[in-house]
């Protein structure tokens, strides 16, 4: 057995409140032995961040913390006087948190950030600690790393942001890394990316890892052993395959239950909830939802962007997309992070003026800003961020932060408003009490959900969803899916899904399209985009959810780069690149019943 890196023995949190002192943890053990990888799952509010923010001794003043044990490489972390901490954080120690702007200066520069940890704890000059930051985005597969280094966290995406904050958590090899969610915002191939990332550093550096996450898959292709944590106990542990294949415990078979398989959609039937295993329930779909997958033609446009461009500064995102969505349809968006989703999805919000191009909602062309909609129009499209602090005011108990939009939008009366409110929120699986709570004192999921709530307060007849399950465990993210699809067979409701599980994706969506570097280079129905052929870059991707090994064929380079001057976005990267494909960008060719595939090549893809 390798010598223990992280040794925590009955370890208990309670935070205290006006309600007394609430347990958070109860004698939770857990061990990471030299070079070895160890999952913790389990539903948001389980207790999992507590666990690592008592193991960086980062609880706030208000925790009550109780251990038999609390140690790193034989050392007590509870003795450890306020110099040594910090003499551990970031060189033997070091974390990456689930939300990557939160944890990034606004006002430092990429570059400044990392080279600060190296310098902190180093002996090196101001060039030297440059050049080494350039060299550890590089390993975490950012491509124009001198370029990025002197770019702010703002001008980043969300993958991006994650991508520089594992750059300096790994900048000193430290001896464990903590990681709290870190490919919640990634891309299925950049997440592929960041394993083989992990990887390297246990196989060269004897890097211990403990990974937290919602992200089951995630956690059986990377983790050595896994354990399961419920209401703030350990309820399972082992082997990570044999917990995974063999699940022993009531709670664990319900999180397996719930994960949605590539070749399972909302046609099949109702996703599992912790209440019970079965994936195959009967859904009872109404007679709109069967038409609508039987005769998308006939329903009316809800969705149109129209030849939409967009550039931030010299750096273009968007080029030139076209899109129409039906009304009653969901139209999942995939792509790398980076890629233009979300930018495309503020545009069509009016929260972002295109810089060419327009947006139509059932078939009247709207102004590009918000502002400058109708009343009708900003009820009629709504919004879930993939981060849901930028929805909540965190100044606000949530109960106000939803009858707000009830008030304005739906027009309820203060007493009709309250009463929605709970009704909202049971919707989403929050206590009636969560109105009373302001966001600070709810887990990221639970904040997840609360901004789902009050998106769909006004009855929107379009919702654009931008990564909505990011933040939530399978669980609940099943409870959210059904939720989503039982809102739209009721409403008639559209959406604009984004996401990067593909399986989410696949569950979801009538039609997808897949965008890389501002382009729409494949867009069809679900099936046949998961059934093939496929564009060369959707091939990787749906390799990457499945196999993180066979991604390092492909994989030479990523959506950090700048745009090519002419010809295929792709060809970079594309394995079938003949010296033809960088002359002109290629136009979108229909390979049959309306699928979609800008490619020289198509007739050989497969």
């Amino acid at each position: 057995m390798s010598p223990s890196v992280l040794n925590v023995e009955k370890l208990s949190i309670a935070y205290g409140g006006k309600r007394g002192w609430q347990s958070a943890v109860k004698a939770v053990s857990l061990r990471v032995g030299q070079g070895e990888t160890l999952g913790l799952v389990g539903e948001s509010g389980s207790g999992k961040s507590s666990v690592a923010l008592a193991i960086l001794r980062y609880l706030p003043g208000n925790a009550r913390i109780a251990a038999s044990a609390l140690e790193f490489q034989g050392r007590e972390l509870r003795e450890l006087a306020r110099e040594e901490l910090r003499g551990l954080r970031g060189d033997r120690i070091a974390a990456v948190y689930q939300h990557p702007g939160a944890a990034l200066s606004p006002a430092m520069t990429i570059g400044r950030q990392i080279g600060e940890t190296i310098m902190r704890h180093r002996p090196v000059r101001y060039e030297e600690a440059r050049w080494r930051s350039a060299e550890l985005l590089k390993r975490v597969r950012v491509a124009n790393p001198e370029r990025v280094l002197d770019l702010y966290p703002h001008e980043l995406s969300g993958g991006m942001q994650q991508r520089a904050n594992i750059a300096i958590a790994i900048a000193l090899d430290p001896a464990l890394l903590v990681l709290d969610e870190p490919t919640t915002a990634l891309d299925a191939s950049v997440q592929s990316e960041i394993i083989a990332i992990l990887d390297d550093l246990r196989r060269e550096h004897k890097t211990s890892i403990l990974l937290i996450s919602h992200d089951i898959n995630l956690i059986r292709r990377s983790c050595d052993r896994v354990a399961v944590m419920q209401s703030g106990a350990v309820v399972e542990s082992g082997n990570a395959e044999d917990v995974f294949e063999n699940p022993a415990h009531a709670y664990t078979k319900a999180l397996i239950a719930s994960i949605p398989a590539l070749n399972f959609t909302k046609r099949d039937g109702r996703l599992a909830e912790t209440s019970t295993t079965v994936r195959d329930r009967p859904w009872t779909i109404a007679a709109p939802t069967d038409q609508r997958d039987t005769d998308q033609s006939d329903r009316q446009v809800a969705i149109a962007c129209k030849g939409i461009s967009h550039s931030f500064g010299s750096q273009a995102v968007l080029h030139n997309v076209d899109l129409t969505i039906g009304q009653g349809e969901t139209f999942g968006l995939i792509g790398e992070s980076g890629s233009g989703k979300s930018t495309l999805a503020r545009i069509v919000t009016g929260l972002q003026t295109p810089s060419q191009g327009s947006v139509e909602l059932f078939g009247s062309t709207v102004a590009p800003r918000a502002e400058r909609r109708t009343p009708g129009e900003r009820r009629d499209v709504q919004m879930v961020f993939q981060s849901p602090d930028r929805t909540l005011n965190p100044r606000h108990r949530i109960g106000r932060i939803i009858s707000r939009p009830l008030r304005r939008l739906a027009g309820l009366g203060r007493s009709d408003a309250r009463n929605r409110v709970a009704d909202l929120l049971r919707s989403v699986r929050l206590a009636d009490m969560t109105a009373e709570q302001k966001p600070r004192s709810l887990s990221g999921g639970q904040r997840q959900r609360a901004a789902i709530a009050r998106a769909f307060a006004g009855a929107p007849k379009v919702v654009v969803l931008d990564e909505p399950t990011s933040a939530l465990d399978v669980s609940v993210q099943a409870t959210v899916l059904n939720l989503l699809n039982d809102l739209q067979r009721d409403k008639d409701a559209t959406y604009l899904f984004i996401s990067h599980d593909l399986r989410v994706v696949r569950y979801m969506a009538d039609r997808i399209g897949v965008l890389y570097r501002g382009r729409l280079v494949e867009t069809g129905s679900s099936e046949q985009v998961f059934r093939g052929p496929n564009h060369p870059y959707t091939k990787l991707l749906l390799v990457a959810s499945t196999d993180a090994a066979q991604i390092a064929s492909v994989q030479n380079g990523t959506a950090a780069e700048l745009q090519p001057a002419k010809g295929c976005c792709f060809a970079d990267r594309c394995p079938l690149a003949s010296t033809d494909c960088g002359e002109a960008e290629p136009a979108s060719t229909d390979v049959g019943d309306g699928h979609l595939i800008a490619c020289w090549r198509h007739r050989e893809l497969s």
